[in-house]
C-alpha cells in the first residue's frame, strides 16, 4: 500500500472540510496517511501566529480527538512561501518530515504552494494530484502563490477543482489537460435526519450557518428579521458586528455530527451572498448538506448554484422578492421537489465522492485502468 500525505487546506482540528474526509477514506483502506495541518498562503498577523503556538479547540469542529489508525497529523512549521525564502523553507521541510520515513507517496495538495512543490520532490512521491478549492486569483495570497500553483497545475499528474468556474480556470491555465470534478460532499444519513415535514407549514424560523462575514448579504438577512425568526450558527466576523441586526439569534457552531440535530427546528436553510470575483468561483461547503436537510434553501449571490436551479430557490439579492418567494413555499415545496433534493443528497454522499477521487489516482496509476485482480474499473463522472 502507497503511503498518502494530504497537504490539507484546514487544520485538522479545525472546520470539517473534504481533506479529512479523504484522509479517513484512504486510512480504512490501508494506507498510511500523513495529514499536514494548513501552512500559511500570506503574511501571518500576530493572532495567526498565537493561534498556531497556542491552539484551542475550535468552534464547530467534528470531534478531532480521536485521530483514527493509520493517520499521522503533522504541524509543519515553514515561512510563508515567498519566493525568497524557498531555500529556508525547503531546509525547514527537509529537517521535519525525514523523521517520518515516507515512502514515495501519493501526495494530494490543497495548497499550491512553493512548500508544496518542495515537500513533494523531497518526499520523490510516485503521483501529485492537486485540488483546487479556491480561485486565488482573487484571493488574498501572497503574489509568489500564484506562480507556484501555476507550476503545479502543469506538472501534477491529476487535477481535480470543487466548481465549474474553478474547472474552466485550471482548463484554461493547463492548456486543456483533464480537470475532474471534486465538489463539496455530505454525510447523507447523518443531515437527512434534519427533516420534519412540516417546514412549509410552519415558515417561522430561517437559518444560516457557516463563516458570517463581509461575503453574506446582511441587508437582506437583516429585512428578514421584519417577519421572520433569523438564526446564524456561526462565529460572526467583527467586521460585519456593527451591521448585523440585533434581533437575528447568533448561536455558537456545533461539530458536524450534531449539526443535523440543531438544523432540525429550522424550518429554511439559507446561503444568502453578495456577488464578487470571488464569489464566483464558490460552490459552499454547506451546499449539499443544506439540500440533504429536504428542506427549502434560498441562496443569492452564486453562481454556481444556478446549475442547480431544481433545488434550489435563488432570491436574486431582493428583499421584497425573497418574501413572496418564501410565501409561495407551501405550493412549490412540495413532495416531489423534496424527493429530488433527497437524491442529489444521496448522490453527493463524501463516500461516493471519496470512492469517484481514489478510483482516478487509482487508475493514473495503472493506464491499462485494471485493478490487482485484472478487472477493467470504470468511474462515473458523478457532478451533477
Amino acid at each position: 500500500m502507497n503511503d498518502v500525505v494530504i497537504m490539507a487546506e484546514l487544520d485538522w482540528a479545525g472546520l470539517y472540510s473534504q481533506s479529512q474526509v479523504f484522509a479517513k477514506g484512504f486510512a480504512v483502506k490501508g494506507h498510511r496517511v500523513f495529514y499536514i495541518n494548513r501552512t500559511l498562503q500570506r503574511w501571518p498577523r500576530l493572532r495567526h501566529l498565537i493561534t498556531r503556538l497556542m491552539p484551542s479547540p475550535s468552534l464547530g469542529v467534528t470531534d478531532t480527538t480521536f485521530i483514527p489508525a493509520n493517520i499521522t497529523v503533522i504541524n509543519l512549521w515553514i515561512g510563508p512561501p515567498v519566493l525568497w525564502l524557498r531555500f529556508l523553507n525547503n531546509w525547514l521541510i527537509k529537517s521535519q518530515m525525514k523523521k517520518y520515513h515516507i515512502s514515495k507517496p501519493f501526495f494530494i495538495t490543497y495548497v499550491p504552494t512553493y512548500n508544496s512543490i518542495d515537500l513533494a520532490n523531497f518526499l520523490q512521491v510516485k503521483q501529485t494530484t492537486y485540488v483546487c478549492y479556491h480561485n486565488f486569483d482573487a484571493d488574498v495570497v501572497v503574489r509568489d502563490l500564484l506562480s507556484s500553483e501555476m507550476q503545479i497545475i502543469k506538472s501534477a499528474d491529476l487535477l481535480f477543482a470543487d466548481s465549474r468556474f474553478l474547472i474552466k480556470r485550471l482548463l484554461d491555465i493547463s492548456g486543456g489537460k483533464n480537470v475532474y470534478p471534486s465538489p463539496p460532499g455530505v454525510h447523507f444519513d447523518i443531515f437527512k435526519n434534519a427533516f420534519r415535514g412540516d417546514e412549509t407549514i410552519s415558515l417561522k424560523r430561517i437559518c444560516f450557518y457557516g463563516g458570517a462575514g463581509p461575503h453574506l448579504d446582511i441587508e437582506l438577512y437583516n429585512s428578514l428579521c421584519d417577519s421572520f425568526e433569523v438564526i446564524f450558527i456561526a462565529v460572526v466576523n467583527p467586521s460585519i458586528r456593527s451591521i448585523l441586526d440585533n434581533r437575528i439569534i447568533i448561536i455558537d457552531p456545533v461539530p458536524n455530527n450534531q449539526l443535523s440535530d440543531l438544523l432540525k427546528s429550522m424550518d429554511i436553510l439559507t446561503i444568502l451572498y453578495k456577488r464578487s470575483d470571488y464569489i464566483d468561483a464558490v460552490l459552499p461547503a454547506k451546499f449539499f448538506e443544506c439540500i440533504a436537510t429536504g428542506k427549502p434553501l434560498l441562496v443569492s449571490g452564486l453562481i454556481e448554484a444556478g446549475y442547480y436551479s431544481n433545488y434550489v430557490y435563488e432570491t436574486n439579492n431582493n428583499p421584497g422578492y425573497t418574501l413572496k418567494l418564501i410565501q409561495s413555499l407551501p405550493v412549490r415545496h412540495d413532495q416531489e421537489r423534496i424527493e429530488k433534493q433527497f437524491q442529489l443528497g444521496k448522490e453527493s454522499d463524501f463516500d461516493i465522492r471519496f470512492k469517484f477521487v481514489y478510483d482516478k489516482i487509482m487508475q493514473s496509476m495503472d493506464p491499462d485502468n485494471t485493478t490487482p485482480s485484472g478487472s477493467k474499473t470504470k468511474t462515473k463522472n458523478n457532478y451533477l
